[in-house]
């Protein structure tokens, strides 16, 4: 599913127009990105927490040329971590 089809089936869902389920899920994510931006978490009980973690600058090997050491910068990644009822909602029963 894309984000389109996310919009359309959450404006149908909650009654609303497409472009006020879009901007509704462009809200929410924009929020989380700032949030997370700023250094905190976002935790929403049931689904997940996102999170940002922080890569240290490090020494690697160039994959072309392995005898070549090359810097790696330092990296700031996005992390999420479902939590227990997502992970029950999605499991298969059989």
């Amino acid at each position: 599913m894309n984000k389109l089809q996310l919009t359309e089936q959450l404006g149908a869902k909650l009654g609303i127009a497409h472009s006020e389920a879009e901007r509704f899920l462009n809200s929410l994510t924009g929020m989380i990105y700032e949030i997370l931006r700023g250094g905190d978490k976002v935790n929403i009980s049931g689904f997940g927490q996102f999170s940002v973690s922080h890569r240290a600058p490090r020494i690697g090997v160039n994959p072309r040329n392995p005898s070549q050491k090359i810097t790696i910068p330092e990296l700031n990644t996005p992390k999420f971590k479902a939590g227990e009822a997502f992970k029950e909602a999605i499991k298969l029963r059989q």
